[in-house]
């Protein structure tokens, strides 16, 4: 079995979810050349302490601008709070001095403090005002230095193809003004650019000339992430380089190591676990996750959290440390909830519902499949909604274009008559044509709206069956409500009284021997009236399910059936009272259906409850039945059960076969139920 195991979380789970995850995080690097020295500014670097004693000292001018952001540059990469407030600082100067230059800087450097912290939006806002700012100023560096920042935005949306039409501007220019340390740059980001869309040779080859133009710096951090940058494109090439790889992120790891880049070296680390992992040394790869889960306390940066704990729990699934790898998959499921990183959140649940198959528990894998699900399907949407809208700007682009292109055609008048006489004869020839298609379009409208109308009258008659129905079972419920309390607080009174009157009789009278048997006896009788006077009160309405709830109800009545065993999922605060009575109501039935009429053994029910929907599921192992065999109207059980789904717009779907138990499951919408409710 553990050799089954692990061949099934190696080739079905592993290699699909670390490649994504390698494929993501290289996100970081081009975040490093978004705002890298900075990204295309090429700043030195200064003493800190030395900036800092010119503050007292400066005006409110051009310069004090420039030494905001010499400052804020200085604690970037290790205190990014601090960095933004300097450049916030010199942001406002700028403005306040219509200072161009001042107000570019600040937009490419807040920019990319923006964007490690993940406000892509905001990071882009700012980069399209640097580019106003820039184009009103007519400086082609700087317009190319926004187009590069903005193009960086674009990418960490996931928009690649916007962001590859920026870049390979800059690309262009910066060719033409022949500056090769930006261009090393440009090819760099361009690398990482086409491994996001899956084009692996052209991402080396980029790669590779990115390396050979910033290796005139052999110790920079621009050197060291194109060296991390191509060892993971050399990973990606069938069949991979794996051999080159780890020469560059060796190079890499000792660059990052004396220039104190934190950000750089975790990444390097990263991908030291990743490439062991990919050839299964599994005791490397684990050593290089952890520590760059250690340097994490620098760095703090939440998606190098899930990659590392992500790649930790895959170690440890590898030698089937299951409950060890159910840890890590909770700690990066806990984090990805909290920061609400979308893909972290599904390779999770993923891995989570791996697990629980692994531990042949099938309602746990159900739950974080579902989960799973609705989280790619979030995704997919977002990816959607992205294309939609490049599609919409390139279609809006396209039509300017060729709004452009007509007006500037020659509009000659002999043209125009000429077209004016062929759309006359066009106009005459096709009239009849169109008047006989109208005659037709109103007919199909007029047969249309006939048989919209037969279907609204149809819905209308439904609709007024379903507040019948659900009148007749409110009213029931109501009267057992009314029944239940007068049988205990009525009968049960009167016969606690009389049983009170009894005991003083006896206490106060002297009986005959038999007579005080006679009278113990009526008073047994007395006990076992007020016992099943009890019973059949709670039958009719328990009083937990009144005082304390659903899953109070719920608990109590499956706590009296030794084989029942009750799953409970989700808050019932979600729930209305009516909701509550008929989900216990069908509950109750199904499970007196299964102990009385398929004599079963083991009896699970589940409930789950979530914001917009909940879900019930009834199974056991007892005789079961061909369900093409039941005829729902002559069973009164099944018929009331199904009446009282109907009432709330739920779904029943039922799974039996003879000697292979049943399992039946309900599906409601919450919202539609409330609404259901409040309009009756």
């Amino acid at each position: 079995m553990k050799i089954k195991v692990l061949f099934l979380h190696t080739f079905i789970v592993y290699q699909p979810t670390i490649k994504k995850t390698v494929y993501m995080k290289k996100t970081l690097s081009i975040l490093f050349f978004l705002l890298a020295g900075y990204a295309i500014q090429a700043q030195s670097v200064m003493n800190l302490d030395s900036l800092l004693k010119l503050l007292p000292k400066t005006l409110q001018d051009t310069n004090t601008v420039n030494l905001y952001i010499n400052i804020g540059q200085q604690y970037q990469i290790n205190q990014p709070e601090l960095a933004r407030r300097y450049y916030l600082k010199a942001g406002n100067l700028s403005r306040k001095l219509h200072y161009s230059l001042g107000s570019c800087r600040f937009a490419a450097n807040y920019s990319a403090v923006l964007s490690m912290e993940g406000k892509y939006d905001s990071a882009l806002i700012v980069d399209l005002e640097g580019l106003n700012v820039a184009e009103k100023w007519k400086n082609k560096m700087w317009i190319h230095k926004a187009y590069f920042n903005i193009g960086g935005c674009y990418s960490y949306q996931l928009q690649y193809e916007k962001a590859l039409s920026y870049y390979l501007k800059v690309e262009k220019y910066f060719e033409e003004i022949n500056n090769k340390p930006y261009l090393g740059l440009i090819y760099d980001v361009l690398q990482v650019l086409y491994r996001k869309l899956n084009e692996y040779p052209k991402a080396v080859n980029y790669g590779e000339k990115a390396v050979n133009l910033l290796s005139y710096k052999p110790t920079s951090n621009e050197y060291a992430d194109a060296l991390i940058n191509l060892s993971n494109s050399y990973m990606k090439v069938t069949p991979p380089q794996t051999e080159k790889a780890m020469k560059g992120l060796t190079k890499a790891m000792q660059i990052v190591k004396k220039t104190k880049n934190f950000y750089l070296e975790e990444i390097a680390y990263i991908e030291f676990g990743d490439l062991y992992y990919q050839v299964r040394e599994m005791q490397k790869a684990k050593y290089f996750y952890t520590q760059a889960l250690m340097l994490n306390k620098k760095t703090n940066y939440r998606k190098g959290i899930c990659f590392e704990k992500q790649g930790l729990a895959y170690c440890e699934l590898y030698y089937n440390n299951f409950q060890q790898a159910e840890k890590l998959a909770h700690e990066v499921l806990i984090l990805a909830n909290d920061k609400n990183f979308m893909k972290e959140k599904e390779r999770a649940f993923s891995m989570l519902a791996e697990l629980e198959l692994v531990k042949h528990n099938y309602m746990g894998y159900r739950i974080f499949q579902r989960q799973r699900d609705s989280v790619s399907n979030v995704i997919m949407n977002d990816q959607i909604i992205r294309t939609i809208k490049d599609k919409e700007t390139l279609y809006e682009t396209e039509k300017q274009q060729i709004q452009i292109g007509l007006l500037q055609k020659d509009k000659k008048i002999q043209s125009i008559y000429i077209v004016g006489l062929i759309v006359i004869a066009l106009l005459i020839l096709i009239i009849g044509s169109i008047f006989r298609h109208n005659l037709n379009k109103k007919k199909q409208l007029v047969e249309k709206d006939a048989e919209l109308k037969a279907q609204r009258i149809s819905e209308l008659e439904k609709e007024k069956i379903l507040t019948a129905t659900q009148a007749i079972l409110v009213g029931e419920e109501n009267e057992r409500k009314r029944l239940a309390r007068d049988l205990h607080d009525g009968l049960g009174g009167m016969l606690s009284v009389v049983k009170f009157i009894f005991l003083n009789i006896k206490g106060n009278t002297v009986l005959a021997d038999k007579d005080v048997q006679v009278f113990n006896n009526a008073i047994e009788i007395l006990d076992d009236s007020i016992r099943e006077l009890r019973r059949v009160a709670h039958n009719l309405m328990p009083e937990s399910l009144i005082r304390y709830g659903l899953k109070a109800a719920l608990t109590d009545f499956c706590g009296c059936i030794d084989i029942v065993k009750l799953h409970f999922f989700g808050e019932e605060k979600l729930l209305i009272e009516q909701f509550k009575v008929a989900s216990f109501r069908i509950i109750q039935e199904l499970v007196n259906n299964a102990i009385k009429h398929a004599a079963a053994t083991e009896i699970n029910v589940q409930v789950i409850i979530e914001p917009d929907r909940m879900n019930i599921v009834v199974h056991d192992n007892g005789k079961g039945f061909d369900p093409s065999s039941i005829d729902y109207t002559q069973t009164n059980g099944l018929n009331g059960i199904q009446m009282r789904i109907e009432s709330l717009n739920g779904t029943m779907s039922l799974l039996s076969q003879p000697n292979k138990g049943t399992e039946i499951e309900i599906d409601f919408t919450i919202n539609s139920s409330k609404k259901s409710s409040q309009n009756d």
